[in-house]
């Protein structure tokens, strides 16, 4: 494989963006496959096998946990939060690294260990053990957003950035539902083999992505790659690269804090929240948890290519409001399933993930675009790991808020909680706005 990728494009210094031809694309076309470089193609097929892996295993670690391992509903909701805490820890050396090294080592020797770590999931049968396991996941994952993202964004140029984070989060997506769907097939909650076998397979399946990695020429991502001429004269004109000059940021600080708040009531209750709320209070079978997560990944399979289109050249303040509304709609929508039973209840759950799919596709190529065009190109792995510690800390807030309400029976204030918090988030997404640039904001793009 590194023959194919090395002798198709060169050393990694002499193809920093990819070709004119894409950036000659309209800015309404979709971004075609055989467009992109050809290591951006791989990176896309790694991420793919990757995705097909967790969606095997991702609709279940909360009632893995619980029902088959028979932790504590308010002992798993820790667990999540302890997971989010010790991203949060890490997430700051992680981003150093990524400046300093490149974000290729840094994905490479993350993707081992949580190799490492989910593989041992199907055989922790104790709270400790638990605990243990799952820290290494959370050390292995904790800078492969922020590198995946720095690594990305310094393989093509700046005009079409946001079309190809929509890419890789669509081809993400496509293998995230294969594996539910899979896995809703197999998995029964009865059977601890079922489950200890889909945590070998997730395992298994991150070879392909650290294969695509090792493959690529030496440096691929780094700044000296980027060939830039102006990251030798901003070295000598500004500051010199640390955290204090990315937390001086204003404009990145007040979108960081808001993502905390929407990914807090979104995201983050989707392995602890929406799981804990579906399968305890309104007794969805978890069966279904797999169903909804596909068409979750169906909408946005779908519609991804289609709200690029629709988005190009709105401001990204407007876009991310109107997501913020959405997710607010779909948790809405979920909640119906508390209200009724059988049929009904199964299809509350699944629409309302439909829905929260549909508000991703505004996610997923504004919010990292957003924060990239804020950041400095020696700082960019800095700035994504900021970005990235908003959604630890909604790991440690959400996932805990989750188990303490719903283990306690307040299944009712967890819903007005998430829905108000994104009702919130959108109104202070759309005051963000006086704090950016037209250029940041995405206008005319």
């Amino acid at each position: 494989m590194r023959n194919l990728l090395a002798t198709a494009t060169g050393d990694a210094r002499e193809w920093p963006v990819v070709s004119a031809n894409l950036d000659a694309v309209p800015a309404r076309a979709a971004v075609r496959l055989r467009d992109l470089p050809v290591q951006v193609r791989w990176l896309l097929v790694g991420f793919a096998f990757s995705a097909v892996g967790s969606g095997l295993t991702l609709p279940y670690l909360y009632v893995y946990l619980v029902e088959v391992r028979h932790f504590e509903t308010a002992t798993v909701g820790w667990l999540f939060a302890w997971m989010g805490l010790l991203g949060f820890a890490v997430a700051m050396p992680l981003g150093t690294a990524i400046d300093r090294l490149g974000p290729r080592p840094v994905m490479i020797v993350g993707l081992v260990i949580e190799a490492v770590g989910t593989g041992c999931i199907g055989w922790a049968d104790s709270v400790p053990e638990g605990f243990a396991v799952a820290s290494l996941v959370v050390i292995g994952t904790a800078g492969l957003w922020p590198a995946s993202t720095a690594l990305l964004t310094r393989m093509v140029s700046e005009p079409v950035r946001e079309r190809l984070y929509a890419v890789n989060f669509m081809t993400l997506n496509a293998g995230l539902g294969i594996g539910g769907l899979i896995s809703s097939l197999v998995i029964d909650v009865n059977s601890v083999a079922s489950f200890q076998r889909l945590y070998l397979i997730d395992a298994l399946t991150f070879g392909v992505h650290i294969l695509v990695l090792l493959a690529l020429p030496r440096g691929t991502g780094s700044v000296a790659a980027t060939g830039a001429p102006e990251v030798g004269a901003a070295r000598a004109e500004q500051p010199v690269a640390s955290w204090s000059v990315v937390l001086r940021d204003r404009a990145l600080v007040r979108f960081t804090a808001i993502s905390v708040l929407v990914l807090t009531v979104g995201y983050a209750q989707l392995e602890a929240g929406f799981a804990a709320y579906t399968v305890t209070v309104a007794g969805v079978p978890p069966r279904v948890l797999g169903w909804a997560y596909a068409g979750n990944t169906l909408a946005i399979v779908v519609g991804q290519l289609v709200v690029l289109r629709l988005i190009a050249g709105r401001r990204r303040t407007t876009l991310l409001t109107l997501c913020s509304l959405g997710w607010g709609l779909a948790w809405a929508v979920v909640a119906v399933s508390g209200l009724t039973a059988g049929w009904s209840a199964a299809l509350a759950v699944v629409v309302g993930m439909t829905v929260f799919g549909l508000s991703e596709t505004l996610w997923a190529p504004v919010a990292p675009a957003l924060v990239n065009s804020l950041a400095r190109e020696d700082l960019r792995g800095r700035y994504n790991a900021l970005q990235g510690m908003a959604w630890t800390m909604g790991g440690v807030i959400g996932p805990a808020m989750a188990g303490l309400l719903i283990g306690h029976g307040l299944a009712a204030v967890w819903v007005v909680l998430v829905v108000g918090g994104q009702v919130l988030g959108a109104v202070l997404f759309r005051m963000l706005r006086s704090r950016l640039t037209d250029d940041q904001d995405g206008v005319g793009r």
